[in-house]
């Protein structure tokens, strides 16, 4: 499996995690009402049958953490003790007790320095804070000096939820588009440039409002001259494929990103298995300028996470 496909949106959910939070309020998460089920052998199963070599895991969005700073740091330790036990197969995108920085910086210290971990998960806002927020400057200042890979995660946000659909159906897109801009207009695209952020689901409906946020920009007082080159504050983000491997959709993507920043992704086990099968067909029949399966599916995760086969093609 070492040329296989490397999965950057993929979940786990450690026994310690399920034991605070409790199945009933992960299955409230979901559309269909169900607790995603997860163990190892069921991601390795999933990605044996899809051609995938290595799932970047991460506890996924849901409902608020008891003590989160000493619940993560469990989390991490049982990703990297997932990552001892089956080598070659998992990666690890670290939690952090978010909004809490101080502790964060500390869990960060930690995840690099000690667990070696290929990155970290952060949600799309905190308390109704977007990523732009000044609050969360000192943790990326720290994330941006030891150039860290950031995978940017929806959740559920602070306002309430209309009644039209579950958050994760319409809310999440929206949310990682509002993060995204929120890092665009704040400066902080320009200012952190040595991390790599990886927007989940396509980045939402961000390719979509190319346009219309340009727009904005150019007519909003001081905002142009510290976002600078619009375009290019697009291209610094990475885009995963998870849940959005329809052609309109890639397209879009195809004509905002650059090609070596769009990542291959699955959302298991929050996307069942015939969303996985159904996805992976539509990424094969794809057939869109700017769209290089082969990158996709493993040489551009590679090149940012140090894997073997980054020049694959």
């Amino acid at each position: 499996m070492s040329g296989g496909k490397i999965d950057t949106h993929q979940h786990y959910f450690p026994q310690v995690y399920v034991d605070a939070v409790g199945l009933d309020r992960l299955a409230a998460q979901m559309p269909n009402k169900k607790a995603p089920e997860w163990s190892p052998e069921r991601a390795i199963t999933m990605m044996d049958e899809n051609g995938i070599a290595e799932g970047i895991i991460s506890v996924s969005s849901g409902p608020a953490i008891p003590d989160a700073p000493v619940l993560l740091r469990r989390c991490n330790d049982a990703g990297t003790e997932l990552r001892q036990r089956y080598p070659g197969r998992f990666g690890l995108f670290a939690s952090l007790p978010l909004p809490d920085v101080d502790a964060s910086l500390k869990e960060v210290a930690h995840c690099l320095d000690t667990l070696k971990v290929d990155g970290f998960i952060i949600f799309t806002s905190y308390d109704g804070a977007y990523l732009g927020d000044e609050r969360f400057v000192p943790l990326f200042d720290e994330l941006d000096r030891r150039g860290a890979v950031v995978f940017i995660h929806p959740n559920e946000p602070a306002y309430a939820i209309p009644n039209v659909a579950p958050a994760s159906v319409l809310e999440f897109p929206f949310e990682t588009t509002r993060t995204a801009t929120s890092l665009i207009i704040s400066g902080a695209i320009q200012r952190y440039r040595r991390i790599r952020f990886i927007l989940s689901h396509a980045g939402g409906t961000l390719p979509y409002l190319v346009p219309r946020i340009s727009l904005s920009i150019s007519m909003m007082p001081g905002v142009a001259e510290r976002v600078g080159d619009v375009a290019a504050a697009f291209r610094a983000f990475y885009y995963d494929t998870a849940l959005s491997a329809g052609v309109s959709t890639l397209t879009a993507l195809s004509l905002i990103a650059d090609p070596d920043h769009i990542l291959f992704g699955t959302d298991f086990p929050m996307a069942p298995l015939s969303a996985i099968t159904h996805f992976g067909s539509e990424l094969e029949r794809a057939d869109i300028t700017g769209f290089d399966r082969g990158q996709v599916y493993r040489g551009n995760a590679a090149r940012l996470l140090g894997r073997a086969g980054a020049a694959a093609g």
